[in-house]
């Protein structure tokens, strides 16, 4: 995974990462870049330029010594090049921009190049304006590609032995400010949810065209199971366009139960997902907020996605059940090989490691 590279950029000490990704989850995978900086280099400054959902997943880390709000150079590049030139986070001092996966389209690279930043390295379809540039491994997880970037800058040694010391550092990280996890319980107050009671969130929608699903009646037994063997409350995740495929799921039930789907920002959700017991998830982008938030949980992972680039691997509170490999997702494809028994195995495992509050007295 690491190798020496150009020895001018291991004497940089001031970074700049641009987060403008399109995914939730690519945002997300980003933020152990910033811990992992300062863990190698305790001096190191590090600030962000983001937009989106970055911008929103970005917001009260404590790694980040600013954190710019610009327009996305993927629709507006000279108004997001000109907000970053105006910003100068660092002041006159030099400093690097940092690319992530997800951030190497050319706009995006051409706006630190507009906006005057002299050092470029990192994942770049423009590889000449770079200083050092990366393509993405396959064979690694969309975190371990993005600290890889360390290794580009002469880090790697120090990187390897921060990560046997600390392989938490491979967890992205969020953090909910005091009035979002307020937010968060006030929610959960409205929709009747008592917090003395055990909560598991159902994360049961995904992009029509990522071909993720599983079926319906499914979730609605394992909801059935664990109401109940344990007492559950079940709040439904997602967005406000999942909503009515929600409810409809939701109305097979024999419980009244929750649907938040809309009704909170990528942080409110998190600190929602760090107030629950567990979750049961397909592949998508809650499910990296639910990672962040150090949720266990369940996975039901399609056959066609390979395993490593996304999902949290070697992870104890993390059950993925990928029961099949395909090369593609055929056209009608849906989850069928993961059964609820396997689901509801693997949530009773969780359950017993990791025991719902009613169960251990924890408030």
């Amino acid at each position: 995974m690491f190798h020496a590279t150009q020895p001018e950029l291991a004497e940089v000490r001031n970074f700049l990462l641009l987060q403008h990704p399109l995914a939730l989850g690519t945002a997300i995978h980003a933020t152990p870049l910033i811990a992992a900086i300062h863990a190698v280099l305790p001096e190191a400054r590090v600030a962000a330029a983001a937009s989106g959902f970055a911008l929103e997943i970005l917001r009260h880390n404590p790694g980040l010594e600013a954190l710019v709000s610009t327009p996305s150079p993927l629709r507006e590049m000279l108004a997001s090049a000109r907000a970053l030139s105006r910003a100068k986070p660092f002041g006159h001092e030099p400093h690097a921009v940092l690319l992530t996966t997800g951030n190497e389209r050319s706009r995006v690279t051409l706006s630190a190049l507009l906006a005057g930043s002299p050092v470029r390295a990192g994942f770049t379809l423009l590889p000449e304006l770079a200083a050092a540039h990366l393509r993405f491994d396959p064979r690694l997880s969309q975190i371990a590609n993005n600290l890889r970037i360390l290794d580009m800058l002469g880090h790697g040694p120090a990187l390897l032995e921060q990560l046997r010391a600390n392989p938490d550092l491979l967890e992205p990280q969020v953090f909910p400010s005091s009035e979002e996890v307020s937010a968060a319980h006030r929610l959960l107050r409205e929709h009747g949810v008592d917090e003395q009671e055990p909560v598991a969130v159902f994360i049961t929608q995904t992009s029509p065209t990522q071909r993720k699903s599983w079926r319906a009646e499914r979730f609605r037994a394992v909801a059935e199971t664990l109401r109940r063997e344990y007492r559950m409350q079940i709040i439904f995740a997602g967005t406000g366009a999942e909503a009515p495929a929600i409810d409809a799921l939701r109305a097979g039930l024999s419980f009244s139960t929750a649907n938040l789907a809309g009704q909170t920002h990528p942080l409110e959700l998190a600190a929602i997902l760090s107030l629950a017991d567990v979750a049961l998830t397909l592949d998508t982008g809650p499910m990296h907020l639910a990672r962040a938030a150090r949720l266990p949980m369940v996975i039901i992972a399609p056959a066609w996605s390979p395993e490593v680039e996304w999902l949290p691997l070697n992870n104890p509170r993390a059950r993925i059940l990928k029961n099949a490999d395909l090369p593609s997702a055929p056209q009608d494809y849906i989850i069928d090989e993961v059964d609820v028994d396997e689901v509801q195995q693997n949530l009773n495992e969780l359950l017993r490691i990791y025991p719902p509050r009613t169960f251990n007295g924890r408030v």
